[in-house]
């Protein structure tokens, strides 16, 4: 029991992690310091770093909700 509470937080701290990474990224990519080579990558990682985001939050509130 205290094994699953300890592996949903884990999970929430991995999704602020995954967030606040995301976050930096965008920032400077605003700022003009990372170069992205292809529109194309940017938007799969883009679409990756969401997806994370997603599941990560989706999986934690409902291991937190539905136990």
């Amino acid at each position: 029991m205290i094994t699953e509470y300890l592996f949903t937080a884990f999970l929430i701290i991995l999704g602020l992690v995954v967030m606040r990474f995301g976050s930096i990224h965008v920032k400077k990519f605003k700022e003009g310091k990372t170069k992205i080579k292809s529109h194309l990558s940017g938007q799969i990682s883009f679409l990756i770093l969401f997806i994370i985001i997603i599941v990560l939050i989706v999986y934690s509130v409902n291991g937190l909700l539905f136990n």
